[in-house]
């Protein structure tokens, strides 16, 4: 564990209420660690909860500690239990923070003072990635190591838009858009086999983006998908055109943590959280 720096200790006096959520990049969540390192010495609780663990089985390991657990059960208990990476908390009667890491925390951890290395580690880690972006008429797939792209492809087929009109025309009309869907979904299904297959065994996480609908129809169509349905990420990354620029952005997009803040001392060294 980082040992702070000696100083003065924060008092309530110095804190201001606040309760905020920011989406924070892999950098700006570094900074906020360090900035965390860097506080005046506190006492204090970090938290880090796998995907699925509730703070009701967590135990205090003295009175304090409950007062904190209380306070977290109260006031953040359900953002943690629905987030599918887990969570971590760092908290004290100044400032009090969860963070919601863009991969999943593997161990628990329970650690008196501001502890980061836990979740500094998970950040810093390199994982083999799949990535998808597909929408009707276009798709862009990645295979990541990292941050680095180490095999792409992106495509376009045409696919007809809604049609209006009633009657037979209309019939016929759903079943040739129905068709060339079918078709997108093939040809991306062969595109994805042929870029992840050869990394299937190193894959630790698939990433998806574009409409939940069409990613939903084309993982029935494609059984590679299914088998590797435990690997994808309950959340769908925001895109616009699945072009090879919206590709290369990603990994900036896949590391970003949610922060919520819940109390934060007026001169914290770290801006952007409020």
């Amino acid at each position: 564990m980082t040992t702070p720096p000696s100083g003065p200790k924060l008092g309530a006096s110095d804190m201001a209420a606040v309760a905020s959520t920011v989406r924070l990049t892999k950098g700006r969540l570094e900074s906020l660690l360090d900035s965390l390192d860097q506080a005046p010495p506190v006492d204090a609780l970090t938290l880090g909860l796998p995907p699925g663990t509730s703070l009701d089985f967590v135990r205090p390991r003295e009175a304090r500690e409950g007062e904190w657990l209380d306070e977290m059960r109260s006031l953040a208990s359900d953002n943690a239990t629905a987030s599918e990476t887990g969570a971590v908390f760092f908290w004290s009667s100044v400032l009090q923070m969860l963070i919601l890491p863009p991969f999943p925390i593997t161990e628990e951890c329970h650690r008196s003072g501001f502890y980061t290395p836990a979740l500094r580690n998970l950040i810093q880690r390199e994982p083999t990635l799949g990535v998808l972006l597909l929408r009707l008429g276009g798709y862009s797939v990645g295979l990541f190591k990292g941050r680095h792209l180490v095999a792409s492809k992106t495509g376009t087929r045409y696919v007809k838009g809604r049609h209006s009109a009633g009657g037979t025309s209309q019939g016929r009309f759903a079943r040739i858009r129905e068709k060339q869907i079918h078709h997108l979904y093939v040809k991306v299904c062969s595109v994805v086999r042929e870029k992840w297959e050869p990394y299937q065994r190193e894959l630790d996480h698939i990433f998806l983006g574009g409409e939940r609908h069409t990613l939903t129809g084309f993982i029935k169509t494609c059984p590679l998908l299914q088998r590797l349905e435990p690997l994808i990420a309950g959340r769908i990354l925001p895109i616009g055109e699945p072009r090879r620029r919206e590709l290369d952005r990603m990994p900036r997009e896949i590391w970003m943590s949610r922060v919520l803040t819940f109390k934060l001392p007026e001169e914290f060294p770290f801006s952007g959280l409020t």
